[in-house]
């Protein structure tokens, strides 16, 4: 069994910037003209996997009570500032990468009626006299991003002004809390009606019951400290061989330091796992001289292979998928004589650009 090559591995940890978030796969059209010779040269792709991880991180400040949080509002909280990650979730995807080393001709026949091919921005072949549009799953290429963040209200609670006048913190805590409660039995009051003054309808009801838990917020937060939340998606990327199997450090993670690269032993191992299923059996040499010829003068597609990958951190499973794989298959070919189109049935042919396999052969 063949370890998988830890060099393969392209980490993206930063943030993406304005500029990223217009990041696509555009497919352009080729008209095969006398100019071209009545031929495109477009590119094999190879299969890429990727892996989106979704990353939460904390950012605790304590309150300027918060040793005393304890004894008035019976909840114990850190004294001491704390930056924490936990890894939520991943999930795993498949993307073509242009195989430059695998280059072809697709030539027609120069009486064949206004030829064209699509090809991706990178020289992937997409289609074949194909009036059809790349499908909107593939046209937008995954980046890293901020999913959301969470800020606290750092508003300050109107506390009476014996609060700024108390000579220590003790004191102060003291006044804090008494202001703390007194707000909650006025919540009360105000939920159950024995208040002297309702509100006159239920728009300054809603109005006076947000005032009173925002200004609870606020003085708890002298207690409790505060917490910014900011769950954020990185991208990890690895391009198997065709004679990769086994697992990978892909990176690593911990509670301290979030995703980090694969050789920062301070986090525990993000382990990638390919099994594959399918590979396209060995050729002999005599078998192989034949298929060569055969290739030689027609459309060079790809019968991927299949393989099964999962994420593994601590020894739970994160994401398990099983993807067609372009580098464990075989090439095929199409027969040109398929593009010899006529005036009244136009015959379009479709590829899948992550694997390089026949998706659709049509009329058009």
């Amino acid at each position: 069994m063949h370890r998988l090559d830890r060099w393969s591995v392209f980490f993206g940890l930063l943030l993406i910037t304005l500029s990223d978030l217009g990041a696509q796969t555009k497919v352009r059209r080729y008209d095969v003209t006398k100019e071209t010779d009545y031929g495109i040269v477009y590119s094999l792709p190879r299969t890429e996997v990727g892996v989106v991880v979704r990353v939460r991180e904390r950012t605790y400040t304590p309150g300027v009570l918060s040793t005393y949080s304890d004894r008035y509002l019976n909840k114990k909280v850190a004294d001491k500032p704390a930056h924490t990650y936990e890894l939520v979730s991943a999930q795993l995807y498949t993307e073509g990468r242009a195989d430059t080393t695998q280059q072809y001709l697709v030539s027609f026949d120069r009486k064949t009626l206004a030829p064209f091919v699509k090809l991706t921005d990178t020289g992937i072949l997409f289609s074949i006299n194909g009036g059809g549009e790349l499908p909107k799953s593939l046209t937008e290429e995954r980046q890293p991003r901020v999913v959301s963040e969470t800020y606290p209200d750092t508003t300050l609670p109107a506390l009476p002004r014996e609060y700024a006048q108390a000579g220590s913190k003790a004191k102060q805590a003291e006044i804090a809390s008494t202001y703390l409660y007194d707000l909650r039995e006025n919540l009360m009051n105000l939920v159950t009606g024995t208040v002297e003054s309702m509100p006159k309808d239920g728009e300054s009801m809603c109005l006076a019951l947000e005032q009173l838990r925002r200004e609870e917020y606020r003085t708890q937060r002298l207690f409790l400290g505060d917490t910014t939340e900011r769950i954020s998606e990185y991208i990890l990327r690895y391009t198997p061989k065709k004679d990769d199997e086994g697992e990978i450090t892909l990176a690593r993670f911990s509670s301290v330091a979030g995703l980090t690269q694969a050789d920062d032993l301070s986090g525990i191992p993000l382990r990638l796992k390919l099994v594959v299923t399918e590979r396209a059996p060995e050729l002999n040499e005599k078998e192989q001289r034949k298929k060569d010829k055969m290739l030689e003068h027609s459309i060079v597609y790809v019968q991927p292979g299949l393989a099964r990958i999962s994420l593994v951190y601590e020894e739970k499973t994160l994401a398990d998928e099983q993807f067609a794989v372009a580098q464990f298959g075989t090439l095929q070919a199409l027969a040109p004589k398929m593009l010899q189109l006529t005036p009244s049935a136009k015959t379009a042919v479709y590829f899948d650009i992550r694997t390089g396999a026949v998706l659709d052969i049509r009329q058009e």
